[in-house]
C-alpha cells in the first residue's frame, strides 16, 4: 500500500512581490526637487520666505502662524542637511508611491509631516525654530518598515524583524556623536508616528493586501513516483 504523498503550502507572490509603480519615479524626484527649490529659496531669502518658512511654538500656536509647520519642511539650514535627508527622502518616497500610491506618499507623508512637526515643536522652547523634512522621513521610515513586516510573508518573521531592525539600525542611527542643532526628537517622533500610521494603513487595507497573496500546495513526489509522469498540473494547485 502507498503511503499518502505529504503536501506543505508554499507563499510563491506578496503585494510587495509585484513591481512598484511606474509613476513612483516621478512623484519622488518631482518631491524632491521641491525640497531643493524651497531651500534655494530659503537659503536666498527670495521675497523674504526665510522670515515666514520656519516653526517654532510661539510662531504657530502663540501667532498662528501654523502654515509655517508645512513651510519648514522645505526649508534647510546647508547643502549637507538637505543633501543627507534628500536621499532618505527619495528612496522611501518612491517605495511608498511605487507600492500604496500617490496617497501614501507624497500627499499622507507631507499631511503627517506637519503633525509631526507640531508635536515637536511643544517639547521645545517657546523661541526655538524647527526646519527640515527630517521628521517626514523618519515617518516614512517607520511606516515603510510595519508594511514590510506586515507584508514580507514569503519570509518567517524572525526573518523579517532582524531585516527591519538591521535596516533600522543602519540607517536611522546617527553615525556620529549627537549635534546640538540636530533635532533627534523630530527624528523619534517622526518615527513612532510612521509606526503608528503603517499600522492602521495596514488595517485598513489589510483584506487588499490579503488577497494579492498567492499560494502553492506542493506534494512530496519522492514518496509516490508515479507522480513524476503526470503533468505539472497534477502536481501543483495554485488558489
Amino acid at each position: 500500500m502507498q503511503p499518502a504523498a505529504r503536501t506543505w503550502t508554499v507563499i510563491r507572490s506578496t503585494w510587495l512581490t509585484r513591481k512598484p509603480s511606474g509613476r513612483a519615479w516621478f512623484a519622488a524626484s518631482w518631491s524632491v526637487l521641491f525640497l531643493i527649490i524651497g531651500s534655494v529659496f530659503y537659503w536666498q531669502n527670495f521675497y523674504k520666505f526665510s522670515t515666514w518658512m520656519s516653526a517654532s511654538q510661539f510662531s504657530v500656536f502663540s501667532q498662528h502662524q501654523y502654515w509655517r509647520l508645512w513651510t519648514t519642511l522645505f526649508a534647510h539650514a546647508d547643502l549637507g542637511h538637505l543633501a543627507s535627508n534628500s536621499i532618505l527622502f527619495f528612496i522611501f518616497g518612491y517605495f511608498l508611491s511605487g507600492y500604496f500610491g500617490l496617497w501614501v506618499f507624497p500627499i499622507l507623508a507631507f499631511l503627517l509631516g506637519g503633525v509631526t512637526n507640531a508635536l515637536t515643536i511643544l517639547t521645545y522652547a517657546p523661541d526655538i525654530n524647527l526646519i527640515g523634512v527630517s521628521g517626514v522621513v523618519y515617518w516614512m521610515g517607520g511606516m515603510w518598515l510595519v508594511l514590510y513586516l506586515m507584508l514580507d510573508e514569503q519570509r518567517t518573521w524572525l526573518q523579517r524583524s532582524l531585516r527591519a531592525v538591521g535596516v533600522a539600525l543602519g540607517v536611522f542611527m546617527p553615525s556620529t556623536a549627537f549635534e546640538p542643532n540636530v533635532s533627534y526628537r523630530a527624528h523619534l517622533i517622526g518615527f513612532v508616528v510612521g509606526v503608528v500610521t503603517g499600522f492602521i494603513y495596514y488595517l485598513f487595507r489589510k483584506k487588499e493586501f490579503k488577497s494579492a497573496v498567492t499560494y502553492e500546495i506542493v506534494r512530496d513526489d519522492e514518496l509516490q513516483p508515479e507522480l513524476q509522469s503526470e503533468s505539472s498540473n497534477s502536481q501543483v494547485e495554485r488558489f
